[in-house]
């Protein structure tokens, strides 16, 4: 339960922090901007408070019931960065298929985590989301050139790629992190689909 209310209330309201700070910045110069800050903080609390119910109720997330993972990403993705000078890019690789719901919903969680990390931290310029569909396997890779991180215990030990982790284990999913000063961060997720060769 704490995983789902790290990846579903914490992020929500961090993005609501992120453009109500924004728009404090431009109320005096463009209030049109400032509007549109404010519009999208009030989606984004009511999209939070939306998933926060659903995570007590421990329902698939709103943003796969009516989407596919790619979309749902790219979705996610660009509500993230509409108001930041980063540029998010989705790609999808190869034909489309429907994972099992669970790895979906852990692969979204995953994936919403690299990006907040992103958002928070990286002081990227770019984030790209790739999703690979190969008959063998699947691939969720989403990477961005920021300012990286080192990689040791007390950063892995931290809660949000510690859950990155935990989700990744409990679909049976290999998760590798990369980063390093200067160099960005790719976090790449790769499952074997049940029922697939």
């Amino acid at each position: 339960m704490a995983r789902e209310i790290h990846d579903t209330l914490a992020q929500a309201f961090t993005s609501i922090i992120i453009h109500l700070e924004a728009a404090s910045l431009k109320i005096t110069t463009d209030l049109e901007g400032t509007q549109a800050l404010l519009k999208t903080g009030r989606d984004l609390a009511r999209s939070g408070l939306t998933e926060a119910r659903r995570s007590v109720e421990s329902l698939r997330p709103q943003a796969l019931e009516n989407h596919d993972l790619y979309s749902a990403l790219q979705q996610l993705a660009k509500q993230m960065f509409s108001y930041t000078e980063t540029q998010a890019i989705c790609n999808r690789v190869g034909t489309a298929y429907p994972l099992e719901a669970v790895v979906e919903n852990n692969l979204l969680r995953i994936g919403q985590e690299a990006l907040n990390n992103a958002l928070k931290y990286a002081k990227a310029r770019e984030v790209r989301v790739e999703l690979v569909y190969q008959p063998s396997h699947f691939i969720l890779r989403i990477k961005d050139n920021g300012q990286g991180f080192i990689i040791n215990n007390d950063t892995i030990g931290g809660f949000g790629l510690l859950g990155m982790t935990e989700r990744a284990e409990h679909i049976g999913a290999q998760l590798t992190i990369k980063s390093a000063p200067g160099r960005g961060t790719e976090i790449v997720v790769f499952v074997n689909p049940r029922g697939r060769s």
